[in-house]
């Protein structure tokens, strides 16, 4: 891939004429003009001079570098002027032809047959009458006769660099053409391509975990995009010929400087247990002091740091591959890639440091090729670097979450079972045939009881209100009654504080509807126990107001109003933000976790309704909410049922697997008014053993049991073959233990603490059921 013509296959001047009478330009490689070209040292020669001067030629080689070597008897050195020339015959059938002018250290003029050409900057015999300029520029040639005389004048007073570096080039024109426009088309797509890797990563970084190597990496990209256009053929130069030549020298080499060093920090941190700091700290000071040199020495101080720079970045490479190999060894992640791809643009960079030399020349495709793999390959390591980092934050993200959920389990079932002993209790205890005068007191102890029961429920499983998975149960519902007993359930606390706690309502308001009465009541509930907290004198109103009503729906405006402190129109938008309140002072004189109101918005916004709030401060608040509900069909219903007779599951047999005492003893008050026999297991192993020996028409199984959990159980159970219906007692309130109950061969389950009602159907049910397939076996 390596420059393919050989110096002898092509023909070369000499003495100053290049005869290309035998040569053919359809379709062939353009033509290097290289040989010996006339020569004149400290002389600027116009072609209109060489007829009436008697100027004795000197022949030097072309191109070659003013390297203070001698030509006769003169020194040619870095900084000074001078002529070339050469004449070239061609044959007499020759196609339109186009001409290639590389830049010259560091200024030219170039003239055809006594016509003007092309130039870059301004052609001087000293310091301040040139001016130096780069660019690469191909012309058009019309060929009159089969002569060309080709007078080129170069000077150079700023670089350390002095004269031809790179050759003309002459070829037919529609090829000169299709390379100029390749080579400016490589230039272009390689900056945009390196500028938006780096910019995307730059991004990433920004965005992402602040990866080190991400960083230095899209450094290396953006500073190493203006290589690609602000070297070689400086297509930079010709986008932008404005600018000032010292400018694009300083960003050439600035960015040179800076894209090394940031790649030794990427490849640092990349391997960074691979890796010398040393080295790191030896890049450091190399490429720092160079850039300093560049920013504040002249041009011919910091040009001369060309070699000894190529010569570091050849080390630096040299070491990059003994890490990379390393690396590889240790069996690294991406190390095998990196060893690979920076092995390619070692080779790379190494032939682009001899072509600077003048040594060797690289072909457009192999650059290109060796550049777009490095880059290439890099993007594809930082990708699976960062995706790594990220499955493995979401691994620990993932096990962090599964210990919070075992330890909401936990906390969930430690508090709801004492829960299901006072529900439990109570309801045995409404429908025991209490007297008169303790009806009320035992209606409002279990509903404080379900209530604080939705409320641990949602403390417990706040996730769940913002994932947006909790599910509405939309029941026939007194929300008159409901209302009272909200109001009752609040009116210690009024009184307490000697403030007043009314409920008042539109009588039209039809008795029953369908709502979610406990998330109803959790809300009405939070706005009523702020509002009593909130207030001093006065007190607090609960109201409901029709605002529409058809035969099928009604919506219902709630409004709970106080004459407390009141809220400051400023603090009216942070209250429903989670563990808000309106001051710190409010915090420390009132208490509270600021929950509550969060809890209620959550709630509304599942429901698609939205809270409003109106507040002076220090005469009181209003908050109010507009829903829509369905009218129940039948408004007969009787509300509360004290006793019913019992009697589908007289003489059934239940085992029922239960470790706690309290819970033991709540259950077989039920099961026991039902003329249930129950017998009782402590735990999984000894519902085994019960089994074993005595045939039941269900089990009632808890999960959660020392010795043996209701899961395993329950497994062990199915797999000895038995078919009794299970049926899973739990005190957790996580999402996945319906699941999980029924991939073990449990049934059904009951959450604790449980609803009599419920609890008797799903026994009732599954017996049935089970019975029925009995009988058709």
């Amino acid at each position: 891939m390596l420059s393919t013509a050989s110096a002898k296959e092509l023909p070369e001047a000499r003495m100053g004429v290049l005869d290309l009478r035998d040569w053919e330009f359809q379709n062939k490689t353009p033509l290097h003009l290289q040989g010996e070209w006339e020569f004149y040292w400290k002389k600027l020669i116009y072609p209109s001079e060489f007829d009436s001067s008697n100027i004795d030629p000197v022949f030097r080689q072309f191109p070659k570098l003013w390297k203070g070597d001698t030509v006769g008897t003169q020194v040619v050195r870095s900084d000074g002027f001078a002529t070339h020339r050469l004449r070239v015959i061609l044959n007499s059938v020759t196609p339109e032809l186009a001409i290639s002018v590389p830049h010259f250290y560091s200024s030219y003029i170039l003239f055809i047959n006594g016509e003007y050409i092309s130039s870059n900057g301004q052609v001087g015999k000293s310091a301040s009458t040139s001016v130096p300029h780069w660019e690469m520029i191909t012309r058009d040639l019309k060929v009159t006769n089969d002569t060309l005389d080709i007078v080129l004048q170069i000077s150079n007073f700023k670089h350390s660099r002095g004269g031809a570096f790179a050759p003309i080039e002459l070829g037919e024109k529609v090829i000169m053409q299709t390379q100029k426009r390749r080579e400016e088309a490589n230039d272009l797509i390689m900056a945009s391509s390196l500028f938006f890797v780096g910019l995307f990563f730059m991004v990433l970084f920004s965005y992402g975990r602040h990866e080190k190597q991400i960083f230095f990496y899209a450094l290396f990209c953006l500073f190493y995009s203006y290589q690609a256009i602000g070297s070689g053929n400086y297509t930079f130069h010709s986008l932008v010929p404005t600018l000032p030549w010292i400018l694009t020298l300083k960003l050439e080499y600035v960015t040179l400087f800076v894209s090394v060093w940031a790649f030794s920090f990427y490849s640092f941190h990349l391997y960074r247990r691979d890796t010398s700091k040393i080295f790191l700290f030896i890049t450091s000071v190399f490429c720092g002091g160079s850039i300093l040199m560049t920013l504040f020495f002249p041009v011919k101080v910091f040009t001369e740091l060309a070699l000894p720079f190529s010569v570091f970045v050849l080390f630096c490479f040299a070491y990059m591959l003994i890490t990379y190999s390393i690396a590889v060894i240790r069996k690294r992640e991406g190390s095998k890639l990196s060893l690979l791809s920076s092995s390619v643009l070692f080779f790379v960079v190494g032939t682009r440091v001899f072509e600077y030399f003048g040594y060797t020349h690289g072909s457009l495709l192999f650059y290109f090729l060796g550049y777009q793999q490095f880059f290439f390959i890099q993007s594809i390591i930082l990708f699976y670097k960062y995706n790594r980092k990220i499955e493995m934050a979401k691994e620990k993200a993932e096990a962090a979450a599964k210990s919070q959920s075992d330890f909401l389990s936990m906390i969930s079932h430690e508090i709801r079972t004492p829960l299901n002993a006072v529900i439990g209790l109570t309801n045995y205890l409404i429908g025991d045939e209490p007297k008169k005068r303790h009806v009320d007191d035992l209606k409002t102890l279990k509903f404080s009881a379900q209530h604080l029961h939705v409320l641990i429920n949602d403390v417990l499983d706040y996730s769940k209100l913002d994932a947006g998975k909790i599910e509405f149960e939309y029941l026939d519902t007194n929300i008159i009654e409901l209302c009272k007993n909200i109001v009752k359930g609040q009116e210690t606390k009024a009184k307490e504080k000697g403030i007043y706690l009314n409920v008042i309502y539109d009588e039209d308001i039809p008795t029953f509807i369908q709502c979610d009465s406990l998330r109803t009541s959790q809300i009405l509930t939070n706005l009523i126990g702020n509002a009593i907290k909130f207030t001093n004198e006065g007190g607090v109103t609960l109201s409901l107001t029709k605002i529409m009503l058809t035969k099928k729906r009604i919506s219902i405006k709630f409004i709970v109003e106080d004459s407390g402190i009141g809220i400051p129109k400023d603090k009216q938008a942070e209250i429903f933000e989670r563990f808000a309140q309106a001051s710190t002072s409010t915090t420390r004189q009132y208490g509270g976790t600021g929950l509550g109101l969060s809890i209620t918005k959550r709630i509304l916004d599942l429901q698609n309704t939205k809270i409003n709030v109106f507040s002076v401060e220090g005469q009181g608040s209003r908050f109010y909410f507009t829903q829509t509900f369905s009218i129940s069909e039948n408004q007969e219903k009787v509300a509360d049922v004290i006793s019913e007779a019992r009697n589908d599951l007289k003489g059934k047999k239940v085992l029922l697997v239960e470790d706690n005492p309290v819970n033991v003893m709540v259950a077989k008050k039920f099961l026991s008014r039902w003329d249930i026999e129950v017998d009782v297991a402590e735990n999984g192993r000894e519902s085994l053993e019960k089994t074993a020996t005595v045939t039941y028409d269900l089990i009632l199984m808890d999960l959660q049991m020392p010795v043996m959990d209701g899961y395993t159980a329950s497994k062990e159970l199915r797999k000895g073959g038995l078919k009794t219906p299970i049926l899973a007692l739990t005190a957790s309130v996580m999402l996945d233990v319906g699941d999980k109950v029924y991939e073990y061969g449990m049934d059904d389950f009951i959450t604790k603490p449980f609803d009599p009602e419920d609890l008797y159907n799903k026994i009732r049910l599954h017996i049935e059921k089970s019975q029925t397939q009995l009988s058709e076996s």
